[in-house]
């Protein structure tokens, strides 16, 4: 066993925890690789399986709504008029605003996607679908929608699991 073997195997050993994704040992790679990408075998870390199905803290709706109810108050109220202009970039900086502050939440395992719709109301019916292919046991999703004389303003949350 060469010198450098027993270095490797005491880094595993030494930074070995219970929850560890990590793998020191270096990846295969061809001589020819190397010199093309300016890699060397010590700098690239392999990730092994966890073999773990389920999230350790999955994503929660009661929380997910709490932050749609608030934005929906911060941004809209009963004398909120309907603008053209501002209805796009409202749409943006409340998707955002929800998109990170669930994502701060620090949901394990799940992708956020933030979708708002802001609609001026004048005398007509509105129909809003969101469809997606989900999984029901670990995809989830939240929805709220905010209604007054002059728009209507729907916020759809979705957290799909990704293993």
């Amino acid at each position: 066993m060469s010198s450098r073997e027993v270095s490797i195997n005491e880094q595993i050993h030494e930074t070995q925890d219970d929850d560890t994704i990590l793998s020191f040992y270096p990846a295969d790679i061809d001589g020819e690789d190397i010199d093309d990408l300016n890699i060397s075998e010590e700098n690239i870390i392999k990730y092994e399986n966890t073999y773990r199905m389920d999230s350790k803290k999955p994503f929660d709706e009661r929380l997910a709504k709490v932050v749609l109810t608030t934005e929906i108050k911060n941004h809209f109220n009963d004398e909120t008029k309907y603008d053209q202009n501002e209805a796009i970039q409202t749409c943006i900086d409340i998707s955002l605003i929800v998109r990170n502050r669930i994502r701060e939440m620090d949901f394990d395992r799940y992708k956020i996607v933030c979708i708002v719709g802001i609609m001026e109301k004048k005398s007509q019916g509105v129909l809003s679908e969101v469809k997606f292919l989900r999984d029901i046991n670990r995809d989830k999703y939240v929805k709220t929608k905010f209604e007054n004389n002059n728009l209507v303003a729907t916020i759809v949350v979705g957290a799909f699991y990704h293993e």
